[in-house]
């Protein structure tokens, strides 16, 4: 039988076409099938192991782009665990940056409700939750098996009491007042080519139409017809002209931010952009 560290070389082998980091990728996966961390992996390199079979199916499944997130059951976010599995898109970094976004515009301010539409698996609204404690949360998803994985990480923080789960499309059917829209659409055109381990996430999570940006537009006109005091979205890197053009004809603007790599990746819409301005008052 091999040890340790013949097992995670031959194995980091396989990865090197679909992995940065194969050895590291490998290593994580053993240790999700033998329910260690890493650390053990390194002290006990020399130990002589049988190979789980779990171990075998999921290093075959890795070679084929299965994300590494849907093998862990888990994605690091704001750098905390997130249960994660096929029933939702895999959280990326980059939306880290529309939470900071949302969080420095409302940071300051109390009796507030921030609407979330598309929760998926609930990172957005829970990290607000989490970092804004004195405002109100409502998230919505049309997947009902979204919610579900949204509720399981709701409940690990202890955010299932802030955050309301409600399945409607969009806003629909929800009647109460809202100050602030968050959003990470699907926004990816329905004939654009994916790269081989987008094939594994959800369609509903990624394709928004013919265009690629018809669910933002809808999100846009769902903020103005109630008057939203905020709308923070994410969207694709090609996506800016045409929201600003969107937003040109109706007489708005947006203020645009890039990621860390310098791509356009979201936008906000704020202050008397709307009919009411944001007047509300400040945590004392």
């Amino acid at each position: 039988m091999p040890s340790i560290k013949e097992i995670l070389s031959h194995s980091a082998e396989k990865l090197t076409k679909v992995a940065l980091s194969p050895y590291k990728e490998a290593s994580a996966i053993l240790g999700f099938s033998l329910g260690v961390d890493n650390l053990w992996l390194i002290a006990h390199d020399s130990d002589i192991v049988d190979i789980p079979k779990d171990f075998l199916a999921n290093i075959k499944k890795r070679e084929e782009f299965y994300p590494l997130e849907y093998i862990l059951k888990n994605t690091s976010f704001y750098a905390r665990d997130f249960y994660t599995d096929e029933r939702v898109l895999i959280p990326r970094p980059e939306t880290e940056l529309l939470v900071d976004e949302v969080v420095n515009i409302c940071k300051d301010f109390k009796d507030l409700t921030i609407a979330e539409v598309g929760t998926g698996s609930g990172i957005i609204s829970i990290m607000l939750a989490i970092l804004l404690p004195n405002i109100k949360i409502i998230a919505t998803d049309i997947s009902e098996s979204a919610l579900e994985v949204a509720k399981i990480n709701a409940k690990k923080y202890d955010m299932q009491n802030r955050i309301r789960f409600i399945k409607t499309n969009l806003l629909d059917n929800i009647d109460e007042k809202i100050d602030v829209i968050v959003s990470n659409p699907p926004y990816i055109k329905k004939d654009e080519k994916l790269e081989k381990n987008l094939s594994y996430e959800p369609d509903l999570a990624l394709f928004a139409g013919a265009k690629g940006d018809e669910i933002l537009r809808q999100i846009i006109d769902e903020a103005m017809r109630r008057e939203i005091k905020v709308l923070a979205c994410e969207m694709g890197y090609n996506q800016k002209e045409k929201i600003t053009n969107y937003l040109k004809k109706q007489n708005k603007k947006a203020k645009f931010y890039k990621d860390l790599a310098g791509i356009d990746r979201g936008f906000v819409i704020k202050g008397n952009t709307f009919k009411n301005y944001f007047h509300l008052n400040t945590v004392s």
